[in-house]
């Protein structure tokens, strides 16, 4: 044999060794139903190293998530906004040279029944699977524009707070959140946070996010001005964005202390936000958020989300005085 045909040889050789190594997971996703669930992200988790691999649904529900590394996995599904709950399935095997079955099956959520709650599901299938690059604006910007379709973060880290907070959120959570500030037709996030549809409308000198909440717009000065050194406080603060490359920083300050953050937690007007926006393709929104109170928080809480583009949906306008009726149906204290 010649040299070339060792060398060649010990690579076919090599190549074989390495693809033998891994596996690949593969399945569908349904509803409870048996319907599809498209553009769903699932998860599978390492144990020994703790990596995370990710892929999502397509528009027939269908996942292949290849080159997995073999050894002993955690496969999840975060929850869908107000749709389904998460799913989790614990020590799953991938061995080498395996292609494993593992069909999800999702189950309702306890609040099925309320009007609307399959709203963003049914969204987030009629999109997915949209591909192309990230828009960008006349000054070369990325373009933020558009209707989205909001998350909360898939895997979530805990927050780590002070006691008098860690006991308020415990009071609410037993209370069946009666007191939230929606249950009054409040607002009911202080940055943009829920699975609800969100329309950004980006100019060179300012961002504005609409909602169907309580309080339907948020102003993100892009101008240079920076935060009132007196703020009065409000239910959304004051915000102020500034660009690092591609990615646009939003800075906000001036809370009260009435709305909540995430799972009940309670804060104080020293609550201080950092968004950090970037669009990595067409249809994604990434966001990441640091929180910090430290009349509340020990340490900073931080945040990840992802949101899809829903480019054909429009928000609507949202209507609570005249269906005010949670409080009074509530099984809280």
């Amino acid at each position: 044999m010649t040299w070339s045909g060792i060398v060649s040889s010990l690579l076919f050789v090599s190549v074989l060794f390495a693809q033998s190594n891994f596996g690949t997971i593969a399945g569908t996703i349904t509803d409870p139903d048996g319907g599809a669930v498209a553009g769903a992200v699932v998860q599978a988790k390492h144990i020994a190293t703790g990596t995370f691999y990710k892929i999502e649904s397509s528009r027939t529900g269908t996942f292949t998530m290849p080159q997995l590394p073999a050894g002993t996995y955690e496969i999840s599904v975060p929850a869908i906004g107000f749709t389904f709950d998460p799913y989790i399935k614990k020590d799953i095997v991938i061995e080498a040279g395996q292609t494993l079955r593992a069909d999800i099956r999702l189950n309702w959520p306890i609040n099925l029944g309320t009007v609307g709650d399959d709203t963003y599901l049914t969204i987030r299938n009629r999109y997915a699977g949209l591909t192309g690059p990230a828009p960008r604006t006349a000054d070369g910007r990325p373009d933020f524009s558009g209707v989205w379709n909001g998350s909360a973060d898939p895997n979530p880290e805990e927050p780590v707070v002070l006691a008098w907070a860690a006991a308020l959120r415990k009071e609410r959570v037993e209370n069946k959140f009666k007191d939230t500030p929606s249950a009054y037709c409040l607002p009911g996030e202080v940055f943009p946070s829920a699975p609800h549809l969100y329309k950004i409308v980006q100019t060179p000198s300012l961002l504005v996010q609409l909602t169907e909440d309580a309080v339907s717009f948020r102003q993100v000065f892009l101008d240079g001005r920076s935060h009132p050194k007196d703020p009065d406080p409000t239910w959304k603060g004051h915000s102020i964005g500034k660009w690092e490359g591609d990615t646009l920083v939003v800075d906000t300050v001036g809370f009260n202390d009435k709305s909540w953050i995430g799972d009940a937690l309670p804060h104080t007007e020293m609550l201080h936000i950092v968004e950090r926006y970037r669009r990595p393709d067409l249809a994604h929104l990434a966001i990441d958020v640091t929180i910090e109170d430290p009349g509340t928080f020990v340490k900073p809480w931080n945040l990840d989300m992802t949101w899809e583009l829903a480019p054909g949906e429009e928000i609507l306008e949202y209507v609570c005085a005249e269906n005010n009726q949670y409080r009074d149906h509530a099984l809280g204290k």
